[in-house]
């Protein structure tokens, strides 16, 4: 398992530098406003309050509010992948890869106030059909991917590895659970089922083994 302190630091996203380019403040204020009141309540009148710029400007740079929402999300959604990224690599099993990038991944959609609006639409069946769909699967696929450098034999189960994990993924963004409430309790969880049900060897050096 990765050191814990050795980990890739990041900036809490309240710190980040505010852009001064109209377009960016505008995608960075929408952001701010998914986190604080959710996608409903996101209007382009509160997006131009925050980003301090009148709606002609916003007009400017986009058609729709649902515009600035999709590249809002995509922004945060690409710093996420990453950190997320990152952090699995930072482990030497295949194990410990697919734990940390699980438990990265619960971390920053669930945490991260600029795309934790996500998670109640991924509640929706149609949004889950759509996670698990091709495209949702080729973005996922990224990031498993660097499991082959553990196991290369591997790589004509990749597609299925892929989907177990974003099975999982997506199991426990909707679905809270006592046994995997702690950050401990869910690796250890994490070790004993996902890492057998992705047909991976186990880390004997992994805690919860």
């Amino acid at each position: 398992m990765a050191d814990a302190e050795a980990r890739p630091q990041q900036a809490p996203w309240y710190l980040e530098v505010p852009p001064t380019e109209p377009r960016e403040r505008i995608i960075a204020a929408a952001s701010r406003c998914l986190a604080r009141s959710g996608l409903e309540r996101t209007s382009i009148s509160a997006i131009a309050r925050e980003a301090r710029v009148s709606r002609q400007t916003i007009y400017n740079h986009f058609e729709t509010k649902q515009e600035i929402v999709e590249e809002a999300l995509e922004k945060a959604a690409s710093a996420a992948a990453e950190r997320i990224n990152a952090a699995a690599k930072m482990n030497t099993s295949a194990a410990g890869f697919v734990v940390e990038l699980c438990v990265s991944a619960l971390d920053e959609y669930s945490r991260n106030p600029a795309i934790s609006p996500v998670i109640p639409l991924l509640k929706g069946d149609d949004a889950r059909q759509s996670v698990l769909g091709p495209h949702g699967l080729a973005v996922a696929r990224h990031f498993v991917e660097p499991i082959l450098s553990y196991v290369p034999d591997r790589e004509p189960d990749l597609d299925e590895m892929t989907e177990t994990l974003l099975r999982f993924v997506l199991s426990m963004l909707t679905l809270e659970s006592d046994i995997t409430r702690s950050p401990d309790a869910l690796r250890g969880y994490l070790h004993r089922v996902l890492v057998p049900a992705m047909g991976l060897p186990a880390d004997p050096e992994y805690p919860g083994v």
